[in-house]
């Protein structure tokens, strides 16, 4: 290999210097007066202009069912989602393994796609009444699912654990059959095979999944129906209660959470945490290193109230601290409203909620299972569900 020329040495101190001077080191400084450079500058006021064909209320003539027929299916063409899959078989099963607090875990390994194992973790008490509630559950930006149950396997785990990241091991504490699901690039699923990954988990497989027209949007909402489809086949160890089936995601989970719920119809209710505002206005506004919520052509036909809008009459509720630096609070307060006229269009006014709640971005597991017991599965005498 050729010695580098002195210069790139010299050159590379001069930026060292200049930047613990704080003086900055753009080599391209200054700009040319009145220059439009940064491409955001261009993406961002094409935002402004982009259509929302399918965008409500838009929606034409159309009946509130007709269009959630139009709307999911372009949604599904949209992310890549599979509409119709085969039941996914169990490719490794492991039988059940305490985790504490007189709670049980059974994992399960599904072949949902050639070459494509999901784990499935069922969590719950062994005197669990069937057929049990189903409390679905997407983890965040982490380290992965097994925080659901309050497991630590790097350090910065035991402080999520502490504020409550272990929602699987409180929900099956509280009567429900908890289904963590392991999302792509995350914990077991973690990329392993690829010549030189990139730093983020998730952008490679992000970014790979658009050469064949996919999404981790749709191969994520795919991944929460393959798990339900098994769930519910009957050839599973515990029996689902199909009328009480919900979806918890936090993060990285809840932007996951509003597709699946989107797209999938046997959810009947879903809690997004801290993951919840117009695209323009946060994933569309900021870095997208991991391809989070990342669909293409989205906005020429949909934003997030229509996302939302696609669940009713079921119930969505969306939460967020008002420290939040990622999805802030008023972001869920427009979502809600756009989206409210659709759900008293469906007779669920009620049924669409946004919480605010003091804190950052993290779990807020007391609000989130206040929020639960109100909106979500609330005690039958006071229950928003639909038939």
């Amino acid at each position: 290999m050729p010695r580098l020329p002195f210069a790139v040495y010299r050159h590379a101190l001069k930026v060292k210097i200049a930047r613990r001077l704080g003086r900055g080191a753009d080599p391209y400084l200054p700009l040319p007066e009145g220059a439009l450079l940064s491409p955001s500058l261009g993406i961002a006021a094409a935002y402004d202009g982009a259509p929302r064909r399918l965008g409500f209320p838009a929606r034409g003539p159309l009946s509130p069912e007709a269009w959630q027929a139009q709307a999911r299916a372009k949604l599904a063409e949209l992310t890549g989602y599979a509409a119709t899959r085969p039941i996914p078989e169990v490719t490794i099963q492991k039988g059940e393994v305490a985790v504490g607090d007189g709670i049980v875990r059974h994992s399960v390994y599904l072949r949902i796609r050639p070459d494509t194992d999901l784990p499935v973790h069922l969590v719950y008490r062994p005197d669990l009444a069937q057929p049990a509630p189903v409390f679905l559950h997407l983890a965040g930006s982490t380290s992965g699912v097994h925080l659901g149950w309050g497991e630590a396997k790097v350090p910065i785990d035991h402080q999520r654990i502490a504020i409550g990241a272990d929602m699987a091991r409180q929900a099956a504490q509280r009567g429900y059959l908890a289904v963590s699901i392991e999302q792509i690039g995350y914990g077991e699923r973690g990329e392993r095979h690829l010549a030189k990954p990139s730093p983020n988990r998730t952008i490679d497989a992000a970014n790979h999944l658009l050469l064949l027209g996919r999404t981790l949007m749709g191969d994520g909402a795919g991944d929460v129906s393959a798990a339900l489809d098994w769930l519910l086949s009957g050839n599973g160890p515990l029996t689902a209660d199909p009328d009480r089936i919900f979806l918890f995601g936090h993060s990285a989970g809840g932007t996951l959470a509003q597709y699946a719920a989107a797209l999938d119809v046997r959810i009947r209710g879903v809690l997004a945490s801290g993951s919840v505002g117009p695209v323009r206005q946060t994933i569309g506004a900021r870095g997208a290193g991991g391809g989070d919520g990342i669909v293409p052509g989205l906005l020429n036909w949909f934003d997030t109230p229509d996302l939302i809008a696609l669940v009713a009459p079921r119930v969505f509720v969306g939460l967020s601290g008002d420290r939040d630096h990622i999805f802030p609070a008023s972001g869920i307060e427009t979502v809600v409203d756009q989206a409210r006229p659709f759900f008293a269009l469906c007779g669920a006014a009620d049924r669409v909620q946004a919480i605010s709640v003091v804190g950052p971005h993290q779990y807020h597991a007391a609000a989130s299972w206040d929020a639960w017991t109100r909106w979500i599965d609330p005690p039958p005498a006071h229950s928003p569900q639909t038939s």
